[in-house]
């Protein structure tokens, strides 16, 4: 199965795309989700993942609508029906 993520802002620029397309099994987890995100597009994996493997905080990832770091970090688990977004952290005032 293909899950298909949002990207939004900056990581659209650095992608060069609006959405990417990745292998997807019902019930994995988040961490093996950035693993084929680094495959699908390598030049997100920096903005993503650092090199400890933990994430580096330059990307928000939401699942359904909810902040990872407040489910189950990168071992949530991730439906067929959820949709997933990374968003980069923004500022202003």
């Amino acid at each position: 199965m293909i899950k298909t993520l949002k990207l939004f802002a900056t990581l659209r620029d650095l992608a060069g795309v609006k959405t990417i397309d990745v292998p997807f099994a019902d019930g994995q987890t988040v961490r093996q989700l950035v693993a084929d995100i680094e495959v699908a597009c390598p030049q997100l994996a920096d903005e993503i993942v650092g090199s400890d493997g933990e994430l580096t905080g330059q990307v928000h990832i939401l699942v359904h609508g909810r902040h990872i770091q407040w489910l189950d970090g990168l071992d949530t688990t991730i439906q067929e029906s959820d949709i997933v977004a990374l968003i980069p952290p923004s500022a202003g005032g």
